[in-house]
């Protein structure tokens, strides 16, 4: 359902509410599956965080088309673990805030728009912002190459680096991914060695793709929640996984013990040129023994070079493991848009960008 009418910004942008992603007509193909339109249906469903209201921005530019989700957020663990990761005293927000889209989708942003099409979303969402009563617009995870676009369109009151990607070239063999770590001597024997680790204790690599996920996920789920939860909040249930398992790619990377059972996996999706490693999990209890996110992320590599990918993308967190790897970190910008003026919340919001850079300073020295 239509809930305004095109409205035009610029000349030749117009812009239309929706309740419903599925109302929308089908764009070209998405930047990455945290852009597509099966990505936004799945958050529909997503309680883990608590959503309580969703409207999909729909944009005409000229021949172009453009579509942003946004998400009146009163709690989002994910954010949660941030403040956590940052060590800073107090929460950030102190009231519901609009997230355009939400924080889980790894890249966020509109690839390829121009600037009027920005602005245009900008302007539409914080209305939206006042109007719901939120506190602010957050366009979360905008990459490097947007930054400055989106600062262009209209200047954020704050900004914040939420987390840093992380993405590597994985070349012809793992050989060659080995290569190039920075001190590829020792922990390249380390990898090799946690790899080999796994594998004599019988680990297997079960790939289930799409919803053949469907069957593992209540033993992922499990997983997936004890892992976050070693330094945070839970972050995931099976509300969200469960939908995600139909977005363009979507594939488990398990790692399986010769009964069936579970040693851990990737919530992953092969997508364009890319493998993304979104959502680890592991069981905690065998971890020391069996060293198996190591073991995972060697045969992630494996993986994403017998179905042709040229990037493996290792995605946030775990920051100076994968340092030792040699992957780029990728700064991934949240843009903070008020709904009032709000000192406080500036300096909180100062705070957070703070310990978190501090954070992985912390950790990359560890590396």
């Amino acid at each position: 359902m239509t809930l305004t009418a095109l409205r035009p910004n610029a000349r030749t942008v117009k812009s239309s509410w929706h309740s419903s992603v599925a109302a929308l007509p089908a764009v070209h193909r998405a930047a990455t599956p945290f852009h597509s339109r099966e990505w936004a249906a799945a958050w529909q469903m997503v309680r883990t965080e608590l959503v309580r209201g969703r409207h999909h921005l729909f944009l005409q530019d000229g021949t172009r088309q453009h579509r942003m989700s946004f998400y009146q957020v009163s709690d989002s663990p994910l954010w949660r673990a941030m403040e956590g990761d940052a060590g800073v005293t107090r929460p950030t927000f102190e009231a519901d805030v609009l997230y355009g889209p939400s924080i889980y989708g790894e890249y966020g942003g509109l690839p390829g728009a121009p600037v009027p099409v920005l602005a245009e979303t900008v302007d539409r969402g914080r209305h939206l912002a006042r109007e719901l009563g939120t506190e602010a617009l957050v366009i979360a995870n905008i990459p490097p190459a947007e930054r400055s676009l989106w600062r262009e369109a209209r200047t954020p009151d704050a900004e914040v680096v939420l987390s840093w990607a992380h993405r590597a070239r994985v070349g012809s063999s793992v050989e060659e991914f080995i290569a190039n770590f920075p001190s590829s001597s020792e922990a390249g024997r380390e990898f090799r060695r946690q790899h080999q680790r796994g594998t004599d204790a019988g680990i297997t690599l079960k790939v289930a793709r799409g919803t053949e996920l469907l069957p593992y996920l209540p033993q992922f789920t499990a997983q997936a929640r004890a892992t976050s939860e070693r330094h945070g909040p839970a972050l995931y249930g099976a509300d969200m996984l469960t939908p995600l398992t139909r977005v363009p790619g979507a594939v488990g990377l398990l790692a399986e013990h010769a009964d069936g059972t579970l040693a851990g996996g990737f919530f992953a999706f092969r997508y364009g040129s890319a493998l993304y490693l979104w959502a680890p999990a592991i069981h905690q209890a065998r971890e020391s023994d069996l060293h198996t996110y190591g073991w995972l992320m060697y045969e992630s590599v494996q993986y994403a070079i017998a179905t042709g990918a040229s990037v493996l993308d290792a995605g946030r967190g775990n920051y100076a493991y994968k340092a030792r790897l040699g992957m780029l970190p990728v700064a991934l910008t949240s843009a903070v848009y008020l709904t009032r003026p709000n000192p406080h919340l500036i300096s909180r919001l100062g705070a957070l960008h703070t310990g978190l850079n501090q954070h992985v300073l912390r950790a990359w020295n560890k590396a």
